[in-house]
């Protein structure tokens, strides 16, 4: 099946975002690794601002895909929470530079430069984390973006430090991290077993 030159030029930029980083990633580079034209590249995306709008709803939709699966397969509320951050974490080893565009952004900018399909996406998303957290019996309380963040804030903060750091990875640390989440997170689904 033959990909469409949209899909293949946002595969192009993302791989050199995943390469040298998006500042770093210019229209021309990502024209040459997608072997389109001019034309095409400029009909898809006529300006610099567009690919990247286009970069960042791609980034977000395999991270959010991810997530997704893991609470798909998951055995459990203990499970999925465990799982998600497992998950997280892999997701930022396998797409740092994404990962670091995403985790030092502020929402509100990333937010700004998505097309309204994006911003659908993002709240199809928080709709599915909800309707999966109150099938474990949460109750609708706290907020979600406060059970988002006892959940994998501790896991950016994390990451934030890790991306940032020149010296050596240190060990994993996922299994600390996703026993701190369920231990955050088990309090505020009352239907399950402590």
């Amino acid at each position: 099946m033959k990909r469409d030159g949209r899909s293949v030029i946002v595969e192009a930029a993302l791989a050199g975002v995943e390469e040298c980083g998006w500042e770093a990633t210019s229209m021309q580079a990502v024209r040459e690794r997608a072997g389109v034209s001019n034309g095409s590249l400029f009909h898809h995306f006529p300006t610099r601002a567009d690919l990247a709008a286009a970069v960042v709803a791609a980034g977000l939709a395999d991270h959010r895909e991810v997530l997704l699966q893991a609470l798909r397969v998951a055995e459990g509320a203990e499970d999925g929470v465990r799982r998600t951050v497992v998950r997280h974490l892999r997701w930022i080893d396998d797409n740092p530079r994404l990962a670091r565009l995403f985790l030092h952004s502020p929402p509100d900018v990333l937010q700004a430069i998505l097309d309204e399909a994006a911003r659908d996406a993002h709240r199809g998303f928080a709709d599915e984390i909800s309707d999966w957290l109150r099938g474990h019996g949460w109750p609708g309380t706290p907020e979600l973006a406060a059970v988002v963040a006892l959940w994998i804030g501790p896991v950016h903060e994390y990451a934030r430090g890790r991306l940032a750091s020149s010296g050596p990875t240190p060990t994993p640390t996922s299994d600390a991290l996703a026993e701190g989440a369920w231990r955050a997170i088990r309090p505020l689904l009352p239907g399950i077993e402590r």
